[in-house]
């Protein structure tokens, strides 16, 4: 069982999920005897509607899960955050497979590095069968794909492989929960430090087929824009609606741009490109509609 004395936990690992068992259960096989090693928890939101089978407390001594059915992931995230009893707060996706030496890993940097606020780490992928699950990882997590530039960054990795001291963190959920990339923008904005550090990795494993994965694009645009509204004016919204019209290229560009600063995968990257191109033309189709219509129901489809 977790120790009495959670409040000094040194570290709290959070993912959230809304999807059945056992979707989530690779992540908590990497986790379970790491965290165990570090003396910390492993907290789980669980939007699913069944929950979890009766065994896995047993299976996961450190695991405490909070369970929200029909809750999104950002909204679980959130509340496992506020919830969460560690110095430093590590969050990842119910479909990544940590490292085996992610929990130490995380602790080391941020011993190494009090004044960060938040260390991203580095996002490889193991979903390799199609075109079109390469596309969505290089449009999604491209950037923190290994290699990665440790030091000082204004952008890490988002919530496949990021941690927080406690502190960073607020207490409070938002109604719409918590979307990392705003946490990371606001903590920049405040002055605070990020970092990247590589030797902090997570395999990324998520394939949905085409249909699915172009949808999740698009209630990801949906949603991100939904985000933005609670705090944008009226010119911005306007301009943002404007920008929807040349967001496929740029950010199929951007995205490229990143994976060829690897030296690595360049191949995979050409192939990819028309199906970046679709899925970024999902993205921006979902923003048009979050900016005029706000998020709907795309928060809760996204996993």
């Amino acid at each position: 069982m977790p120790p009495a004395t959670a409040a000094a936990l040194p570290l709290s690992a959070v993912a959230a999920t809304t999807q059945p068992w056992p979707e989530v259960q690779p992540l908590l096989e990497s986790l379970r005897d790491q965290i165990a090693a570090v003396d910390g928890e492993i907290v789980l939101g669980d939007g699913s509607a069944d929950g979890l089978p009766a065994d896995v407390p047993a299976r996961y001594p450190r695991l405490r899960v909070i369970h929200r059915p029909g809750a999104s992931v950002f909204q679980l995230r959130a509340t496992c955050v506020a919830a969460a009893a560690g110095a430093v707060v590590a969050i990842t996706e119910d479909h990544c497979v940590a490292a085996p030496d992610w929990c130490a890993r995380i602790l080391a940097a941020h011993r190494e590095h009090p004044e960060a606020a938040a260390i991203g780490g580095a996002v490889e992928n193991g979903a390799t069968g199609t075109t079109i699950d390469w596309a969505s990882f290089f449009l999604v997590n491209g950037a923190s794909m290994p290699p990665v530039r440790d030091g000082v960054r204004r952008a890490i990795a988002l919530q496949a492989n990021c941690s927080y001291k406690r502190s960073a963190l607020s207490k409070d959920a938002a109604e719409l929960g918590m979307m990392e990339w705003l946490l990371n923008e606001d903590l920049h904005a405040r002055g605070a430090v990020l970092r990247t550090d590589g030797r902090i990795l997570v395999e990324h494993v998520q394939s949905l087929g085409a249909a699915a994965t172009c949808r999740i694009h698009y209630d990801d645009g949906r949603t991100i824009a939904a985000f933005r509204l609670t705090r944008m004016g009226g010119l911005e919204r306007a301009l943002r609606l404007a920008a929807c019209v040349v967001m496929p290229p740029l950010l199929t560009a951007r995205a490229a741009v990143h994976v060829l600063t690897k030296r690595r995968r360049t191949g995979l990257l050409l192939t990819s490109l028309p199906w970046m191109l679709v899925l970024t033309s999902c993205k921006a189709l979902g923003n048009f509609h979050g900016l005029l219509f706000g998020a709907g129901s795309s928060p809760a489809r996204i996993r």
